[in-house]
């Protein structure tokens, strides 16, 4: 494929983004395999530092306060302006099936190869499921990050892993100095962080610290967050310390010596493949963390949706042997290095050539 042009689409180029502050890794890593990108944003940052001498940022900034309509009239034009000036061999949408259904709809040349990444569970909203089908039919290639993380069957639809800054979480471990637990989670229902406090409360390890690294987003996140901030408010050792820039992440996580994850099948956090580069001991429900482990250890970190498994879980790993945790954790350390965000766009460009 003669790599000239990418049409690039996402959701946020805002580098403290409490879920997409990772974005714009993702940008410097395709801007390397193109000659030019374009990028439209849903929510372009005002503050946005393009350091990319090949790259263009278009989109609707964070200041404006546009209704629903003319966000879209203003994506609309945009794509038919720069679709008309340009032949992109590729438009990548990340996590938005909306602006690749605009693009495929209003691009004015047929032989761009549209590609979406998406890697979460089936929408709530009647809405969203719909725009999520349509990109499913009108895109020609899906990828995802594992088998459960896309809510819809079809062929075109290709697992490559998730994308994680490997090299700048990786710290090595040569002993646990300490007990306390992390949960990097957006603050939401759907994160099960009720199950992760509570099987804590009930451990051995209730004498030490756990700690939410994470903010609410929605209306309903935010009512949320204020629920469970009443309820363990007479628990000092729960410690909702709110949104951490991702960039700072990886010096902020030196302090924890283990995390939880609590989401069932349809959620591939890459929380758990950050903390695991980060050196940090994980507990997880979902099976699809199951290939970052060696088999026999998976009754050392993986817990079931059954009452109290997690914290029968967390007192047989709160008296393991140091050197075993320690093997644990370089086992799946390792593994995860095969889903670095260096090798992210030859993973997608990969599945137009297949």
């Amino acid at each position: 494929m003669n790599k000239k042009k990418l049409l690039y689409l996402n959701l946020s180029t805002d580098d403290n983004d409490v879920s997409l502050g990772f974005s714009n890794t993702w940008l410097s890593k395709f801007s390397n395999k193109f000659e030019s990108v374009d990028l439209i944003s849903l929510n372009k940052s005002t503050n946005n530092k393009n350091g990319f001498k090949n790259v263009k940022i278009y989109g609707v900034s964070q200041s404006e306060n546009l209704s629903k309509l003319s966000k879209f009239l203003r994506l609309k034009n945009l794509v038919k302006d720069l679709t008309k000036k340009n032949e992109y061999e590729v438009c990548f949408s990340h996590m938005s099936p909306l602006l690749s259904i605009i693009t495929k709809l209003f691009n004015q040349n047929n032989k761009t190869i549209s590609i979406l990444w998406y890697t979460h569970p089936k929408p709530k909203e009647i809405s969203k499921k719909f725009i999520l089908f349509i990109s499913l039919f009108i895109n020609n290639k899906i990828v995802t990050a594992s088998k459960s993380s896309f809510p819809y069957y079809s062929k075109k639809v290709k697992v490559i892993g998730h994308a994680i800054d490997y090299e700048t979480f990786l710290y090595k471990k040569n002993s646990i100095s300490n007990k306390d637990i992390v949960i990097l989670s957006r603050i939401s229902k759907s994160k099960n962080l009720e199950l992760s406090i509570d099987c804590f409360l009930k451990s051995k390890f209730n004498q030490n610290s756990i700690t939410v690294i994470g903010d609410a987003v929605t209306a309903d996140d935010k009512d949320y967050k204020t629920f469970l901030i009443k309820k363990y408010k007479k628990n000092d050792n729960v410690i909702f310390k709110g949104m951490i820039p991702h960039k700072d992440l990886p010096n902020v996580l030196k302090s924890y010596s283990y995390h939880i994850n609590s989401t069932p099948s349809g959620f591939y956090d890459k929380s758990v493949l950050e903390t695991l580069a980060a050196g940090i001991y994980n507990f997880y429900l979902n099976d699809d963390y199951d290939k970052l482990f060696d088999t026999k250890s998976l009754k050392y970190t993986k817990f079931s949706s059954k009452q109290n498994s997690l914290t029968h879980l967390l007192n047989s790993v709160y008296e393991l042997d140091e050197k075993k945790i320690l093997e644990i954790i370089s086992h799946a350390q390792f593994s995860v290095a095969r889903e670095s965000i260096s090798t992210i766009s030859d993973r997608v460009l990969s599945t137009v050539e297949n």
